[in-house]
């Protein structure tokens, strides 16, 4: 822990805070209560694209996979950093409500609580697999998609904000997070490209 960590997370944790972002923070880094229109956005690309929306889906998935997966996971058991919201007692853990299916948790006022620590020595708060994964996909929408991957990029930087508004993540998590996301995109996409252009 550095002393600009704990600075800035109190900052955006507990002051630059608003009942509206009290909602809407929670609900970006909830990824399962988007899964609906994920899919439905997944039907219009193969629709709309054929071929090409093919190639992008395959893409995503690779990237996702390595991403999540593959670095994240191990990153994270090798690494064992604590979550802040385990580690000091004043971090404001804000969440969804709770409701099932998932999505019907957009519809619920939020909740949130004080930490208080637990005395846990390790954790999974290094790297931020939402940051990770966000700017991944945003990175293979842009090389395939340049407007739409413009908008990805603007909810992935939501989805790292949100992060340490909720209490996950020490900022420090979040710059290395999003480096490694659109590194794995990039090569990914790169990679599929190459391979598949005569097939595609």
């Amino acid at each position: 822990m550095i002393s600009w960590d704990l600075s800035v997370l109190h900052h955006i944790n507990r002051e630059w805070t608003h009942p509206l972002l009290d909602w809407l923070m929670p609900a970006v880094s909830a990824v399962n209560v988007w899964l609906p229109l994920m899919g439905l956005a997944l039907l219009l690309v193969l629709r709309h694209n054929g071929r090409r929306g093919v190639r992008l889906i395959l893409c995503v998935a690779m990237a996702l996979g390595i991403s999540d997966g593959l670095i994240s996971k191990n990153l994270k058991h090798a690494i064992g950093r604590v979550r802040p919201r385990d580690a000091i007692s004043g971090v404001m853990i804000r969440d969804l409500g709770s409701a099932s299916p998932e999505f019907l948790r957009l519809f619920k006022p939020p909740v949130q609580h004080l930490s208080k620590p637990r005395g846990d020595t390790r954790g999974s708060s290094f790297p931020s697999s939402h940051t990770m994964n966000m700017f991944a996909l945003a990175t293979v929408i842009a090389l395939t998609h340049r407007r739409w991957g413009l908008i990805m990029f603007v909810i992935a930087t939501l989805v790292a904000y949100s992060r340490l508004y909720v209490g996950a993540h020490w900022p420090s998590d979040i710059p290395p997070s999003i480096g490694m996301g659109i590194l794995v995109g990039w090569v990914v996409t790169r990679l599929i490209t190459r391979f598949t252009r005569k097939w595609l």
